[in-house]
C-alpha cells in the first residue's frame, strides 16, 4: 500500500484518540533545540495537525505538509483559527498537499523541519535531499515519536501482542529499530541528539476501540478476522481495566540536529 494512503478513513479516530505531546516536550524544543516564534517551521507529514497545533500555540509560524487528503482536510478543520484571516483569527499557518520527498516548498524557505510520528513512512534518501533543499543555513531537523512503552506494564505488553496477532504488516511498520545510530546517515554522518519524556493516556472501552482503530495496521469491519479481533480487544480491556479505564504508556523520543 502507498504509505501516503495508509490512514485514509481513519482521520476521525486519529484526531480523537491519538496521543498529543507533553508540555515538557514543547519546552524542550523551545529551550534546548532553540525554535523561536521568529522562525518558520515546516511540519512534514503533519497528519491531522496534532503536533502542528502545539507549536502554533507557542505563536510559531508553521507550514503543514500532508499528502493524504483525508488527514489534511481534518487538519484544516481542526486548525481553522490559524488559517482564516479575520479580526478574531491569526494567519500563522499555511498548508501544502506535498510529501516529504516533494514538499512543494521553495528553496531555503524554512528555518527548521519537524516530523512527528511520520518519518518512518518516508523514503529516507529522497527526503534527505528535499530537506536540505528547503532548509535555511543552520536549520535543524527534529524527528519525534510517541513510542508505546511495551515493557512498562502487563497491559502494554498484551496490547503489543494483540497487534502481533492481528495487525496488518504490523512488524514492518513498527519503528522500534529507529535510534541515533540508524539515523546517523540521514543527518550526514553524525548522530542526532536524543531526549525522551513520558506521556500517559487513559481510555474506557470505547476509547480503547477508538485508539486501536486510529492505527494504520488495525483490522476493519471487512476483514475476515474482525469479529474475533473485537472479542480479543474486549477481553484485553476486561483483564487490565482499573476503575473502568486502562492506561496507555508512552515514551516520547526527540531526535534533533543539523543535516551535514
Amino acid at each position: 500500500m502507498d504509505s501516503t494512503q495508509r490512514f485514509s478513513g481513519r482521520s476521525e479516530q486519529y484526531v480523537k484518540y491519538r496521543p498529543s505531546y507533553s508540555e515538557e516536550v514543547i519546552q524542550h524544543l523551545l529551550n534546548v533545540v532553540g525554535i523561536t516564534n521568529s522562525d518558520l517551521v515546516a511540519d512534514i507529514g503533519a497528519g491531522t495537525g496534532i503536533f502542528t497545533e502545539k507549536l502554533l500555540e507557542q505563536h510559531i509560524p508553521m507550514v503543514a505538509v500532508e499528502p493524504n487528503d483525508d488527514m489534511r482536510n481534518a487538519l484544516t478543520e481542526q486548525l481553522q483559527y490559524y488559517l482564516t484571516n479575520n479580526r478574531q483569527s491569526v494567519h500563522q499557518l499555511s498548508v501544502s498537499s506535498g510529501s516529504a520527498e516533494r514538499t512543494e516548498l521553495a528553496n531555503e524557505s524554512v528555518d527548521h523541519v519537524v516530523c512527528a510520528q511520520a518519518f518512518h513512512w518516508f523514503d529516507v534518501e529522497l527526503t534527505r535531499i528535499e530537506f536540505k533543499r528547503i532548509l535555511k543555513r543552520d536549520g535543524q531537523v527534529v524527528l519525534l515519536w510517541n513510542q508505546r512503552d511495551v515493557g512498562a506494564s502487563a497491559f502494554m505488553n498484551n496490547y503489543d501482542e494483540l497487534f502481533l496477532k492481528y495487525g496488518k504488516q504490523y512488524d514492518e511498520v513498527k519503528h522500534k529499530h529507529i535510534n541515533q545510530t540508524s539515523l546517523k546517515s540521514f543527518y550526514g554522518g553524525q548522530e542526532p541528539q536524543l531526549a525522551s519524556y513520558q506521556y500517559v493516556q487513559q481510555f474506557d472501552l470505547d476509547g480503547l476501540f477508538g485508539r486501536i482503530q486510529s492505527s494504520s495496521f488495525s483490522l476493519v469491519e471487512t476483514d475476515a478476522r474482525y469479529d474475533e479481533y473485537i472479542e480479543d480487544i474486549k477481553q484485553l480491556f476486561s483483564k487490565h481495566e482499573q476503575n473502568g479505564v486502562v492506561y496507555m504508556l508512552y515514551r516520547t523520543d526527540i531526535y534533533w540536529g543539523q543535516m551535514l
